[in-house]
């Protein structure tokens, strides 16, 4: 009836009134919900349009150069059921992402052979759903929407060639559409089963009581949001690609679980590359978890996907178990320390475990002891989440064994608390000069292990450039900025740095050592720090202006009217000329 009107007149103030009288308009109309919506809308059309003076030509506007537009879809060709229109029409708003997301869904699956793709659907509005309504109530369709796409990456992750689009979905967001997967490597069959075999073991709450080491629902909710990184991503996998080869059989899950757990927490991922080719290993490595210690243990297997060294120390790990199934209980304990999770090849190599071949039965044993002593000792240094002693005495304790430091570009580090991927305790653990660790563990009790780091310091005989880092625990309190920085030219050229660049404040090394000295001595003193490596830094006393500052491998003293007053090479003597400068007696 309205798109017959043509007489209606437009100066009147409501163009509903003139509807309601029109002869074709049924009274029963007026009692309809969506007709008074309808001609509601009409009346508020019409008032905006006098408000605003809008042109009469406004239909030719919307056809010709249209700044509203509509997209239709044929949802007869969806063959859907007429609780959809009616709940549409109820609710009079448009489709949410989600529902566009599983008309397309739904579209794609008519075109995949061998799946049921009405059991599928059935399923997402059904069994599915309520799973992910436990986990999301407020933002189901989003959580179950986000968690569809991590699977759905993962499987394209598997193609190397899809390498640009997985770039621009996980890093720019722009997703990818359905309408492209066909244009993109992927086994369509294989991709939606594993999402159905996936979903059904989740929704069944099949995994809920499996003995993991990866916190499995963690990552599920993960996967669930926008948020979710690399590391899960691959986690994520991981379980999809088990649950894949093995459905809901979860004999070797455990062990699958603590492999996947320690090679990919302790792989570093920076590139689209790096998950890739991780997601390429899991696929290869799962058709071996029936048989994982074997296969790992097999000198002709090389394995890729995942940081080097950490594979390595898997299949020396799996060598050991096979020697002597007592090494599972002392490793797992041992991995499972959450500051080092899955990462004790340092205590492999303190014991020397590259030599098992050539153990007996009782040097297995031997091997166990001094591995869990090590341990014992090691977590009485480093706590779950950060250190148990303080960062400088263990740094002063390590240095009577060494010169542990980190290179780091230009600089070197004292290693720093928390994860850092390149100067943190965490990373020192895989570092060469953890044979360092060794030699202060071997000097320690489980029992005693900061009074022995203490013990250790009194006692150094350390004479070389470390001396003073060791003796005056002020300096590396006190400066090295948050990286615990250094720049070290040579033995007698050292910049303690505030920050990563010598064009920032730093302070030379020596002098800053008298600075820590005469501080230690209780004599007033001020450090003039300066920016740049070159510009003057030196101690002054308060008493007498007297500085003091370190050049040419000699130590210069200086009245208040910058008169060189001594020359001195030795530190102690140094030490003693301000001592007697600030009215100390040094005898």
């Amino acid at each position: 009836m309205l798109v017959q009107l043509t007489d209606l007149d437009l100066n009147m103030d409501s163009l509903s009134e003139q509807i309601y009288n029109e002869s074709d308009f049924f009274y029963k109309w007026a009692y309809d919900p969506t007709v008074a919506s309808m001609l509601t809308m009409i009346d508020a059309i019409h008032n905006y349009s006098k408000e605003y003076n809008l042109s009469n030509q406004l239909f030719g506007i919307l056809k010709v150069n249209a700044p509203i537009t509509f997209q239709f879809i044929d949802l007869d060709s969806f063959q859907l059921e007429d609780t959809l229109y009616i709940k549409m029409n109820a609710r009079g708003k448009p489709l949410t992402q989600f529902e566009n997301f599983k008309a397309r869904f739904q579209q794609y699956l008519e075109g995949v052979d061998m799946v049921d793709g009405k059991e599928i659907l059935f399923k997402i509005d059904t069994v599915w759903s309520d799973f992910f309504w436990k986990h999301q109530k407020k933002n189901y369709d989003e959580s179950f929407l986000q968690f569809f796409y991590a699977l759905l990456y993962n499987q394209l992750a598997r193609h190397p060639q899809n390498r640009n689009d997985l770039f621009a979905a996980i890093n720019g967001g722009e997703v990818i559409r359905f309408d492209d997967l066909t244009m993109l490597s992927i086994e369509n069959e294989q991709w939606v089963k594993d999402i159905e075999v996936t979903l059904d073991i989740l929704s069944e709450q099949k995994l809920d009581n499996q003995q993991s080491v990866i916190n499995i629902k963690r990552v599920i909710n993960e996967a669930m949001t926008h948020g979710i990184n690399y590391e899960d991503r691959v986690q994520l996998y991981g379980i999809v690609a088990y649950v894949r080869h093995f459905n809901d059989d979860f004999a070797v899950f455990s062990r699958w679980m603590r492999f996947v757990r320690n090679v990919i927490v302790n792989t570093i991922y920076n590139r689209v590359e790096d998950y890739m080719q991780s997601i390429q290993a899991i696929d290869r490595l799962v058709t071996h978890a029936e048989n994982l210690n074997e296969y790992l243990a097999d000198p002709n297997v090389k394995l890729s996907g995942f940081f080097g060294s950490q594979l390595s120390q898997e299949k020396l790990k799996a060598n050991l178990f096979l020697g002597d199934e007592a090494w599972e209980n002392h490793i797992h304990i041992a991995e499972d320390y959450r500051y080092f999770e899955g990462e004790i090849g340092f205590l492999l190599t303190f014991i020397d475990a590259d030599s098992y071949k050539e153990w007996t039965e009782g040097e297995h044993k031997q091997k166990q002891s001094s591995f869990t002593s090590y341990y014992e000792k090691a977590i009485e240094i480093f706590g779950e989440t950060k250190l148990n002693v303080s960062n400088n005495l263990l740094s002063r304790a390590l240095l009577t064994t060494g010169d542990y430091l980190i290179k780091t570009g230009q600089n070197y580090s004292f290693l720093i608390e928390g994860f850092d991927r390149d100067i943190s305790w965490k990373r020192y653990l895989r570092h060469d000069h953890v044979r360092y660790l060794k030699q202060l563990l071997d000097k320690v009790t489980p029992d005693t292990v900061e009074k022995g780091l203490q013990q250790i310091i009194d006692e150094s005989k350390v004479t070389d450039w470390r001396k003073y880092f060791i003796k005056y625990p002020l300096i590396l309190a006190k400066k090295c900025g948050n990286k615990r920085l250094i720049r070290f030219h040579d033995e007698n050229n050292i910049l303690l740095l505030d920050t990563t660049m010598t064009s920032g404040y730093c302070q030379e090394y020596y002098s800053y050592a008298i600075y820590a000295a005469l501080q230690q001595k209780g004599i007033t003193c001020t450090y003039r720090e300066s920016v740049g490596a070159y510009n003057e830094k030196y101690v002054e006393l308060d008493q007498g202006g007297y500085t003091l500052d370190f050049d040419d491998e000699k130590f210069i003293v200086y009245d208040a009217n910058e008169n060189i007053i001594d020359k001195i090479e030795d530190f102690n003597e140094a030490l003693d000329k301000m001592c007697e400068l600030a009215g100390i007696d040094v005898k």
